[in-house]
């Protein structure tokens, strides 16, 4: 059993064993987001590279083995710009939105998708919380941000808020909400990306309410015509998490912008490519499962992607494994439908 120092701290890890698991038993934390247990790591995202003395250039954590003597460095200067470098190539070829336009416009920052998915449900009180919502007076910048005006109109924001809260809804930003955290935004859409949006949307006309206000069948149909803009895996997105933690920068590499696609043809999971960050899981977890037809890379270099082989759909290529790839990706390329 080979025995290493990591940051100063020694460790005996099992023959066979990783950097990575080895900086594992001293409960250092390495980041990673193509990494995952039951996979053999592939070493894509590059964002868990370390440094060991006396060879030149940085290696993956990952997929290093650990050998007998090893002096392993895990948090340099030079690493911690490795780490942001490969954050923001990653970034350069991300097609999506951390928060919706209309959260983004909104100035207490409220979370409106939310929201209107709570109504849309007829769940109002699961997100009850202890202030007032702020929207009487407001000029709903909310709803000149609803991308549903470029289909026909914008979701009628500010009466479904004071639905809600006539209904008993209280709603308040969090502190993470005030401080803006780290967000990526499609930002103007081309032709024919609103129909992507429009898939998966009631596609009636706005509402038009009684002077009493919106009904509750009202306000649930209205609700449905939100486009769910943002992302189903904001809260869990380790791309988003590294990206503010190592101060990594959107827009620093300018590559040519994906077209933006959703596939919602599965019973389960929903599939936006252009937040695929091509680490591999999805496909080792589809063929480890034995699925009939899984999930394959085509293309080369940086125009590599994950796709169903033979042009099938999602729901031929993941019978078995659809729920397991989507707790496995990383950054919301896969959710579940009902996220």
């Amino acid at each position: 059993m080979p025995t290493l120092t990591i940051d100063n701290r020694d460790v005996e890890v099992a023959d066979g064993g990783t950097i990575l698991e080895a900086a594992g038993k001293l409960r250092i934390d390495i980041p990673t987001m193509c990494f995952l247990e039951s996979v053999r790591p592939n070493a894509s995202c590059m964002l868990c590279v370390v440094k060991i003395e006396g060879i030149d250039g940085l290696v993956p954590a990952c997929a290093t083995p650990a050998r007998d003597g090893m002096q392993v460095w895990t948090d340099t200067e030079e690493i911690r710009q490795a780490r942001k470098d490969a954050l923001e190539l990653l970034l350069s070829d991300h097609l999506g939105d951390c928060e919706g336009p209309c959260r983004i416009a909104c100035p207490a920052g409220l979370n409106i998708p939310l929201v209107l998915r709570q109504i849309a449900a007829g769940k109002i009180g699961d997100a009850a919380v202890a202030s007032a919502i702020p929207c009487d007076d407001c000029p709903a910048p909310c709803e000149r941000a609803c991308r549903r005006r470029l289909f026909d109109a914008p979701v009628s924001i500010r009466l479904l808020m004071q639905y809600a809260a006539a209904a008993g809804l209280t709603v308040q930003p969090s502190e993470a909400d005030s401080r803006r955290p780290f967000s990526v935004h499609i930002g103007r859409l081309r032709e024919g990306e609103i129909e992507q949006f429009m898939a998966g949307a009631n596609r009636a006309g706005r509402v038009e309410p009684s002077a009493a206000g919106l009904t509750e069948s009202q306000a649930r149909e209205e609700a449905l015509r939100c486009l769910h803009c943002d992302c189903r895996k904001a809260d869990a997105c380790k791309l988003r998490f590294y990206a503010e933690m190592y101060g990594a920068q959107a827009r620093r590499y300018k590559g040519e912008r994906r077209p933006f696609k959703q596939h919602l043809e599965h019973p389960e999971v929903i599939y936006e490519p252009g937040k695929c960050i091509s680490c591999g899981l999805f496909v080792a977890i589809a063929e480890a499962a034995r699925e009939s037809l899984g999930l394959t890379f085509i293309g080369r270099g940086f125009d590599v992607r994950v796709a169903v082989p033979f042009d099938r759909s999602l729901a031929d290529a993941l019978n078995k494994t659809a729920r397991q790839c989507a707790d496995a990706c990383p950054t919301g390329a896969l959710t579940l439908q009902d996220d």
